[in-house]
């Protein structure tokens, strides 16, 4: 019989585990159940794909992405591993055909959702298979505590009442004591065995870059042969921003939920085979990738906790070399994100109003309306109920959380626009008071990124700052683009909701506490991610340990704070090193940076205020004549 060590050099290739995954897949074949807290990066998925491979019988493997699911079945089956996936809106017979396969096609691991789980044949199937361990991907799903809360985690108890006696290993990249504690109390874990690394990569230089050139910042900081990650918030950024760093002599490509599986399979492929470097993309993406020579991690939009930040930061450097954690932050994201977040976190009352205005709108009568599936116009829901768009959706998701009603889909468009023409232009455009300026004026003064992106804009403010009626502005916005000096992209919206439960005044009043929680929670974790940005005198990698409760981490000496106690240049000192080197010659600003140890874009941004010096078109830094 084959070592676990063979295993993996058989099937992946490489010589040794690193620390602590051979301990844990013996303690598995030992039949213990563990706890791992591994942060990305370390090799969650061969431990469970080696340990699987060891033991006798299937593994199965619950997680909450399908993309995860399928990025992995794939893995595995290119390897001659046979895996599949019950995913997807499977009726009756292909669900049977599946299990089938499984049970008499030497089938080694079956992947599926914990809604999956939930189905009672897929659960008499399962009992009478050969498993050999249960994996549960993502563990602080489990935990109304943990970051990414899912209510059907709860109920994946299921399994140890059907498959007794079976091992189960669950792995989480970031988990406090009391998510820890929810793990072992919801999977019924025996005595487990807790395996824990620092989320801390100790290869990864975290920074901070303060700006209000972000895209000449990003272009500064990336290297044209080396392979980055650039994280965005919205599907329209990934390939706006890929096009126009493009346009400046990098190789990118982009990635996004909404691109086929032909499309992502081309665009991910050209990436890992090095024929581009800069990939673009929305935050799922990197899960279950393995790149080890990623040498950046860069962040245009800020992440809404510190959880999803270290994950995604840990898909840099996962060969050990240095690499960068970088976000680059200017003033308008720090006002976008109280707006965003935590002035838009709805109070308890107007989630009630909102769970009341569901069921009226759709006049269910008290203790009727469980399982009744709708579909709900969301803006005219919005209007019906004079209910704030962004509230609204936060409320809707509590609710959903706390399993009350379930969107079975959600299509969201809100208005936005672009700016087409140059600056030059648009400022021309203004000054000479022609349609509509008022509002381009408006555009370029609140939104920095609004000549390279789709940009978010909200009608009713627009209109309290022009003084124009929301139907005038509407109506200008189409106009302008008409005329192609804009691309506006006006609001709608669709949710299939199913109510999970029949209206009752008192029910939610049971779920009132709970939910205040949940509030208190989400707010703690922007508000620290806050903390995290604003924060200039503790290392970032102690900050982020003591944030997941870890202690005695040593300062990195390589973050952004480290490097300023490092340095020994007062500001003035450091303008005046950057003129003199721009005296020679114009330069990039990956050049200037060279001279230095901490990051000198907001010495750089002062001197374009300070009309010292320019950035040409080449994205050089010259003195001004």
């Amino acid at each position: 019989m084959a070592t676990a060590l063979q295993i993996l050099q058989q099937y992946w290739g490489y010589d040794n585990f690193r620390q602590p995954q051979e301990e844990i897949i013996n303690d598995i074949a030992a039949g213990k159940d563990v706890i791992g807290i591994l942060p990305t990066g370390s090799g969650k998925s061969v431990i469970y794909q080696v340990a699987g491979l060891l033991l006798d019988g299937i593994t199965i493997v619950i997680s909450p992405l399908i993309a995860l699911i399928e990025d992995q079945v794939a893995g595995l089956n290119r390897r001659g591993i046979k895996a599949v996936a019950l995913t997807g809106y499977l009726n009756f017979n292909e669900l049977e055909r599946l299990l089938d396969n499984v049970q008499f096609g030497n089938t080694k691991f079956v992947f599926l959702s914990p809604e999956r789980l939930q189905n009672d044949y897929l659960q008499r199937r399962l009992s009478r298979m050969p498993i050999g361990l249960i994996t549960v991907d993502e563990a602080h799903c489990i935990s109304e505590w943990g970051h990414d809360f899912r209510p059907s985690y709860t109920k994946i108890h299921l399994l140890r009442e059907i498959l007794p006696g079976i091992p189960v290993l669950a792995l989480t990249a970031t988990a406090k004591k009391n998510v820890v504690k929810d793990i072992e109390t919801y999977l019924e874990l025996r005595q487990p065995k807790i395996y824990r690394t620092s989320v801390v990569r100790e290869n990864i230089a975290y920074k901070v870059v303060r700006t209000n050139q972000k895209i000449n910042a990003l272009i500064n900081h990336l290297n044209k042969d080396q392979s980055a990650i650039v994280y965005v918030k919205t599907r329209k950024k990934t390939y706006q921003y890929a096009k126009y760093v493009a346009q400046q002599g990098f190789k990118t490509a982009y990635f996004h939920g909404g691109m086929s599986y032909e499309e992502k399979q081309a665009s991910l492929d050209d990436w890992l085979q090095n024929k581009t470097h800069i990939m673009f993309a929305t935050t799922a993406f990197g899960m279950g990738i393995d790149k080890p020579d990623v040498r950046q991690v860069l962040h245009l939009d800020l992440s809404d906790s510190l959880e999803n930040y270290v994950q995604e930061s840990g898909r840099a450097g996962r060969d050990e070399k240095p690499s960068e954690a970088i976000i680059f932050v200017d003033d308008e994201d720090m006002k976008y994100f109280d707006r965003k977040y935590l002035n838009l976190i709805p109070d308890i009352d107007y989630i009630q109003k909102v769970y009341k205005s569901l069921y009226n709108h759709f006049y269910i009568a008290k203790n009727e309306g469980k399982d009744l599936e709708v579909n709900l116009n969301f803006l005219d829901f919005c209007k019906r109920f004079n209910l704030d768009i962004s509230q609204t959706l936060n409320a809707i998701q509590i609710l959903e959380a706390e399993e009350i009603i379930k969107t079975k889909q959600s299509r969201r468009y809100i208005p936005t626009a672009k700016i087409l023409v140059s600056q030059p232009e648009i400022r021309s455009y203004v000054n000479n008071k022609r349609a509509g300026y008022q509002i381009i004026d408006y555009f370029i003064r609140s939104f920095t990124d609004i000549f390279y992106i789709h940009t978010n804009v909200n009608l009713n403010k627009i209109a309290d700052k022009t003084e124009l009626s929301p139907e005038q502005i509407k109506q200008n916005l189409i106009e302008l683009s008409k005329r192609q000096i804009i691309d506006y992209q006006p609001a709608g919206d669709i949710f299939i909701i199913n109510f999970l439960e029949s209206y009752d005044k008192d029910l939610f009043l049971f779920h009132r506490k709970k939910i205040q929680q949940r509030l208190k929670l989400k707010k703690n974790r922007l508000q620290n991610v806050l903390s995290y940005i604003n924060n200039k005198n503790k290392c970032r990698s102690v900050f982020l340990a003591e944030y997941f409760e870890e202690e005695n981490i040593e300062e990195c000496g390589v973050c952004d704070v480290c490097l300023s106690k490092q340095n020994k240049l007062s500001e003035q000192e450091i303008l005046q090193k950057i003129i003199i080197m721009l005296r020679k010659q114009c330069l990039t600003g990956h050049e200037i940076q060279q001279a230095f140890h901490i990051g000198i874009e907001p010495y750089l941004d002062k001197l374009i205020e300070n009309n010292k010096i320019v950035l040409s078109s080449e994205f050089r830094y010259c003195l001004k004549i």
